[in-house]
């Protein structure tokens, strides 16, 4: 497998407690895994197989750590451990390009647009990105780990889940995005992870344009965003990188 190379940039979040989230934490939740949009529970689902990461995993930071952007490379899914590979080039994922600052609360009152600024890690202490090029089905074409001080991860994915439930679909870049999502509670996974499917579907088509596939997962004071994207087959995000990059995360935080 080719080496691949990590483009990232980091960003200081304001004192207190971020704008992005309400600050009275995440809401609960647990079982099975098929959710609809309402967040109501259908059916179970086999628990996936603990893989064995094939690099060795980090070595835990100091007690309270906030893993800043050089950390957070280390964090990343390292070569061996995932099958895609860094396309020539690659992309960037820079805060700088949103002011890495807080969403403001006229953001927040509007789900669809809060939704958009959590996936693009508005507000985080530090973010990193990986680009993949695979043709592999379930392979991540793209990693998003970020960082936040104190208890600010897991009221940001509480709001997550909150304008996820919010914007059941949205206008994007003249598509119209449709928006569904459950909690994936199979086992090996921390209590807040979410899968996310987005339809992207041009005006006047009768099939998808495009189909985003993710796992959100929160990991101690980081998330992580791994994602597929693809026409037909649907991508379907392997569990697996998601899994492998979890117990990296719970490694460096002593978790």
């Amino acid at each position: 497998m080719s080496e691949y190379r990590l483009v990232f940039s980091a960003a200081l979040v304001t004192a207190g407690c971020l704008l992005v989230s309400a600050c009275g934490g995440t809401p609960g939740h647990g079982g099975a895994a098929g959710r609809p949009t309402d967040g109501t529970r259908t059916s179970a689902a086999p628990a996936p197989s603990k893989p064995a990461p094939t690099a060795a995993l980090p070595t835990p930071g100091a007690a309270g750590e906030i893993p800043d952007t050089a950390r957070l490379a280390e964090l990343a899914l390292q070569p061996g451990e995932t099958a895609g590979a860094l396309e020539d080039g690659g992309s960037t994922h820079s805060l700088d390009e949103v002011g890495g600052r807080p969403l403001s609360q006229a953001e927040l009152a509007t789900p669809c647009t809060a939704m958009w600024g959590l996936l693009r890690q508005r507000g985080a202490h530090a973010a990193v990105s990986q680009t993949f090029d695979t043709d592999e089905p379930g392979s991540p074409t793209v990693n998003f780990l970020s960082s936040y001080p104190g208890t600010d991860a897991a009221t940001v994915f509480g709001q997550l889940r909150t304008a996820l439930a919010g914007c059941p679909s949205a206008e994007e870049d003249g598509r119209t995005v449709t928006v569904r999502y459950e909690d994936l509670d199979t086992a090996g996974f921390p209590e807040d992870t979410l899968r996310i499917r987005m339809t992207m579907t041009d005006a006047g088509s009768t099939g998808p344009a495009e189909v985003i596939d993710r796992i959100v997962t929160r990991v101690g004071v980081c998330i992580t965003d791994l994602g597929a994207t693809g026409t037909e087959p649907y991508p379907g995000i392997s569990e697996t990188p998601v899994l492998r990059q979890t117990a990296r995360l719970r490694a460096a935080q002593g978790l």
